[in-house]
């Protein structure tokens, strides 16, 4: 077997959230159709499958038959819903709302007490996520952290003097970050803040973290307001001299859910109708494309297996959205760009499901959570009935039994801004440090404005299957420890404004994911040789 197999195979379990033992990987090389029995236990899994795979699992899968290939046969009384797939008809969308912020669930007064609920509900909730993993559910907080001042020093000495069995170990709390500054020996020094108190913790620029990652990388990539466990010795000075720096994160060993079936989900956003820069003919393309037309054989079977249409937000280019806007746009008025929009939709084939959510540039508020766009402004969209669905942002979908997550993706102008290495040209890289930090908006004050509510609905509380971003107009495909993220692009050229920013859009590309296997496909609709930057 070669080493290009060895790497396919690591690469497929990495991406579907399964590691396996190097024995496990040995035998495996060793047996005829190794990449099958792979897809088939990625496709098919057992409620005994560990995350970790060893080589006595695979033992045991190898000696059923049943398990170790895919059946097709005739129908029995007795036959599994697997052994039926073929037969199953397109007649019926298998979708289920998880999380969606409605109007009636995310109003607030605004007041300052209204605040306070907020950062409370995400400390909360986050430290709820740390409690449930081993090596972060002994934290202390940092009030009794302070307690301990000293107290390390002490245990130091007597351990050299021989009366500690072992050295002692660091300690762990959880915050928030309140403040956040860099010290003239370039250290990061944070404070650390929970409901009883706070502690000082310094970040050393010089001591290197664990998996290749130096400490002050970690450091520089903590943001205000975010919730985060420190570990470290307490100082003469009560302050925390961390060693570590430990985010909530995707758990590595996890249930990925996938569907029962072959099928496809398409994902777009920032389609911006109405603007002089709209891409109408690669838009017409991809339309036609969804109807059938032009499709080339080795498309079709993604062509007819697609039944769900994402849309991540800017459906339309609104207006008064940022200064000389009113220059760019071909149609002033924002009734007529979501007319213009549900005419357009109306062609898509009655088979797929349109989920839909607004955007920095859509009919709602700014600040996050949003509503769904109101129906007195895009009336022509809810006329589509059952066809559409209009939700708020964040949502959070079951399709086919695979969880997708929806965000338009604001928070990413803080990150891009606020986070060394992170740019609107790879997208993937803030959305996996939003993964990361289990929130898709941790920073209050600054360019993403955040609604008080007494719940944080950017909380990522279970890490979803797929996550699908928009906002950067710059398409990105990647996997981070089995979430599949997506940036969908955009349907608009550059405009004067992104020109000023320094944003370099990849329009016309749509990415499309197939639910069953998880594999994601990128087809461009746009001829890039014609485009002017």
């Amino acid at each position: 077997m070669t080493t290009l197999s060895r790497q396919s195979i690591l690469k497929r379990l990495i991406m579907s959230g399964y590691q396996i033992s190097p024995d496990a990987l040995d035998f495996l090389l060793s047996i005829e159709s190794p990449l099958q029995v792979i897809e088939n236990i990625i496709n098919n899994p057992q409620s005994d499958c560990p995350m970790i795979i060893s080589k006595d699992f695979l033992l045991a899968y190898k000696s059923e038959p049943s398990k170790s290939r895919i059946t097709r046969s005739t129908h029995t009384d007795s036959e599994s819903e697997s052994e039926m797939e073929s037969d199953i008809e397109f007649s019926e969308w298998r979708l289920k709302i998880i999380k969606n912020p409605t109007a009636d669930l995310v109003g607030s007064g605004g007041t300052a007490e209204d605040f306070l609920h907020l950062f409370q509900d995400r400390f909360r909730r986050i430290q709820k996520i740390y409690m449930k993993r081993i090596d972060t559910r002994t934290a202390l907080s940092p009030a009794v952290l302070r307690k301990m001042k000293g107290d390390a020093k002490r245990r130091k000495a007597m351990y050299r003097e021989g009366k500690y069995g072992k050295r002692p170990g660091s300690q762990k709390t959880i915050g928030m970050i309140t403040s956040k500054r860099e010290s003239q020996s370039k250290n990061i020094i944070v404070q650390l803040e929970d409901s009883d108190g706070s502690i000082t913790c310094i970040i050393p620029s010089g001591r290197s973290g664990i998996k290749g990652r130096t400490l002050i990388e970690k450091g520089n990539a903590l943001l205000l307001d975010e919730v985060v466990c420190i570990s470290g010795f307490v100082d003469n000075d009560a302050r925390l001299i961390a060693d570590d720096i430990i985010y909530p994160d995707i758990p590595t060993a996890r249930t990925i859910s996938r569907a029962k079936r072959d099928i496809y989900a398409a994902f777009i956003s920032d389609l911006h109708f109405g603007s002089e820069e709209f891409l109408e003919d690669s838009f017409n393309e991809f339309i036609d494309w969804l109807r059938g037309v032009d499709v080339d054989e080795p498309d079709k079977p993604m062509n007819e297996q697609t039944h769900y249409l994402f849309i991540a937000g800017d459906m339309v280019d609104g207006i008064g959205v940022y200064p000389g806007q009113e220059k760019n746009l071909l149609v002033p008025d924002l009734y007529e760009q979501y007319s213009l929009l549900a005419k357009k939709l109306r062609d898509i084939p009655s088979k797929i499901k349109i989920i839909c959510i607004p955007g920095n540039h859509d009919a709602c508020r700014q600040a996050l959570p949003k509503p769904p766009i109101p129906v007195e402004f895009a009336e022509p969209l809810y006329e589509l009935n059952d066809q559409i669905l209009m939700l708020g942002d964040p949502c959070i979908v079951s399709v086919e039994g695979t969880n997708i997550l929806v965000t338009h993706g604001d928070s990413l102008d803080d990150l891009v801004t606020n986070i060394p290495g992170a740019s609107y040209k790879q997208p993937e890289i803030p959305m996996k440090e939003l993964l990361r930090k289990r929130h898709l908006a941790p920073l209050y004050g600054s360019k993403t404005e955040l609604a008080p509510l007494p719940r944080d609905w950017m909380v990522i509380e279970t890490p979803p299957d797929v996550v699908h971003f928009g906002h950067a107009h710059h398409n990105a495909v990647d996997n981070y420890r089995g979430v599949q993220i997506i940036n969908s692009g955009t349907f608009q050229g550059q405009t004067d404004f992104m020109r000023k920013q320094g944003i370099i859009p990849t329009p016309g590309i749509v990415t499309f994911l197939n639910l069953r296997n998880g594999f994601p496909s990128v087809k461009p609709f746009f001829d890039f040789s014609e485009m002017h930057v």
